[in-house]
């Protein structure tokens, strides 16, 4: 018999996507030299409100997938239906995105290389690392329940406290981790052989720089009644360790740009650990705001929930759908030269552009034969 749906899982699920459309909408303009100083920290203070996008949907696998495969764990099946539903949409939409920056390339050999490479190491749809990262999750899963099992199941101690002990520990090390991504590897990458090198300078798409995120969704899922009492309760504290943390992220962005424009939202990594006590604060609010909404069906409900159901496509499509709205941005701005002074304003525009044609385009889609191939497993699976 299934599990019953999640609710609050649905909206998180939706409320990411909004936060990843919007920090690629405020990247677009955060950098350019024609930004005010006040527009372009405006958007930076924007852009740590809405880190927890990427961190958000890697909880969510986690506790998705601890959640339904808990002590079932069918590793063939579930590796198949992963691919079908996860690496057929991006196979898909990497030479939709090769097409659609070189349009007048021959397709032949060297046209095929080229996209190959592209689905190995993706620079042209910048949003395709986060495939690689995620996948890597499926593919070590087994272990994962492995160790999950093990910390629940230990001898003298109650479960929940296991799994507390177990996420503690865990976080500990994330932390310890994150500032060698932060202070040390970047400072010392050429005393590696050459393959370290290669994956210090990748580490964005390393499982491992997400692991904790993906673990803090998998002891959720595993005592999930638990975690809503302790996410509803956490309120006061919480407040205290965002308000903390945003000041300490903002401050650091600030001594490193300074009043030099454009600014670097580099220093606003998420590998990094001030920026990891953020995102976690940042979660544990944004679930506490799911449950809030989920408790009444009212139109917010509905929608986020809407939005997570086609939040996979959504997440695929949204750049190029982006690039295209620029591109009249900045045809325009040709027209009226004084755009720039209204930035905020143009980027949550296009935020909002963006988020409704990707989301109705996948909703299209959704009703096409053959459209779960390009969207994920909520299309239609018809011949």
């Amino acid at each position: 018999m299934p599990k019953e749906r999640v609710a609050e899982w649905d909206v998180i699920r939706g409320i990411a996507f909004l936060a990843i459309v919007l920090q690629h909408s405020i990247g677009q303009f955060a950098y350019r030299k024609d930004t005010g100083l006040i527009d372009a920290y405006t958007l930076a203070a924007i852009y740590h409100l809405i880190k927890f996008g990427v961190p958000a949907f890697v909880l969510l696998t986690g506790a998705a997938l601890v959640y339904n495969y808990y002590g079932k764990l069918n590793y063939p099946a579930f590796i198949r239906k992963r691919s079908t539903d996860i690496l057929v949409p991006y196979l898909l939409w990497t030479p939709i995105y090769y097409v659609y920056i070189f349009p007048g390339k021959s397709i032949n050999l060297e046209w095929f290389k080229e996209v190959g490479q592209q689905v190995l190491s993706p620079t042209i749809g910048y949003h395709f690392w986060f495939i690689l990262m995620i996948f890597q999750f499926y593919l070590l899963f087994p272990l994962f329940l492995k160790g999950l099992t093990w910390a629940k199941e230990s001898k003298g101690q109650n479960e929940t406290l296991n799994l507390n002990l177990f996420l503690v520990c865990t976080g500990l090390g994330y932390m310890l981790l994150m500032w060698a991504s932060y202070k040390y590897l970047p400072y010392h990458v050429s005393s590696y052989p050459s393959f370290l090198q290669y994956l210090i300078a990748n580490r964005n798409t390393n499982f491992l720089f997400y692991s904790f995120y993906f673990i803090l969704g998998a002891v959720i899922a595993l005592d999930l009644e638990q975690w809503r009492e302790i996410i509803i309760s956490s309120l006061r504290w919480n407040i205290i360790l965002f308000v903390v943390a945003y000041v300490w992220v903002g401050y650091e962005l600030f001594r490193g740009t300074g009043y030099n424009l454009p600014i670097n939202l580099n220093w606003s990594t998420t590998l990094k650990p001030s920026m990891v006590t953020l995102v976690f604060s940042e979660l544990i609010a944004l679930y506490l705001i799911t449950i809030k909404i989920t408790q009444k069906n009212n139109w917010l409900n509905t929608l986020t929930s809407w939005l997570g159901k086609y939040s996979y496509g959504a997440y695929l499509a949204h750049a190029l759908i982006l690039g295209e709205i620029i591109k009249f941005v900045d045809a325009f701005h040709i027209m009226y030269p004084d755009l720039n002074q209204h930035y905020v304003l143009v980027t949550l525009v296009i935020f909002l552009i963006v988020s409704v044609v990707s989301t109705l385009l996948c909703f299209v889609l959704s009703k096409v034969p053959l459209g779960r191939y390009l969207i994920g497993p909520t299309g239609s699976k018809k011949s």
